[in-house]
């Protein structure tokens, strides 16, 4: 049996970010994701929508972003083999630092899956590792969101780097 690894990084950029006690209901976080493939013959992810984030939704320094039913979730969307059976794995946690002075994101990944286009059927994905199958018609979606911990961030650019392995197996 031939596996065939993909490692997928997928950029986060937050621009513009003002958290100060004062404004922060007129805050608003943006996460962008993006992907490089290595090989896009044989596989693809598509970004469909990024993170959005509402920094007026934060509970105790801690923002929520359901990938099931929430619809500022993530989407992305895996082109590959029809029906070909995937593994995927990623971290569980990223650090995302800011570029323009002091401060840190912690982000508590959550992706929930599906081989339609269907958030409310989508499954849990572990980040350990999984075992999922692409669609008859080539495709995976992703619903990407968790916990995005603000408590230690202060003004600025945030940028980092979510990386998704995804292999033929």
């Amino acid at each position: 049996m031939k596996t065939m690894r993909y490692i997928l990084p997928i950029l986060l950029a937050l621009s513009a970010m003002t958290l100060n006690a004062q404004e922060q209901n007129n805050s608003v976080i943006s996460i962008k994701a993006q992907a490089t493939v290595v090989d896009k013959s044989q596989i693809e992810l598509v970004t469909i929508k990024n993170i959005d984030i509402d920094e007026s939704a934060a509970v105790n320094g801690i923002i929520y972003v359901s990938p099931k039913y929430d619809s500022k979730a993530a989407v992305m969307m895996v082109k590959g083999k029809s029906n070909a059976k995937i593994r995927v794995k990623f971290p569980p946690v990223v650090e995302i630092m800011n570029t323009t002075g002091s401060g840190r994101l912690l982000l508590h990944y959550e992706i929930y899956g599906y081989p339609g286009d269907n958030q409310s059927a989508s499954q849990p994905i572990d980040a350990v590792e999984n075992t999922l199958q692409m669609s008859s018609d080539r495709k995976y979606f992703f619903w990407i969101g968790g916990r995005i911990d603000i408590n230690q961030a202060s003004p600025g650019s945030y940028d980092g780097e979510f990386t998704i392995q995804i292999e033929y197996i």
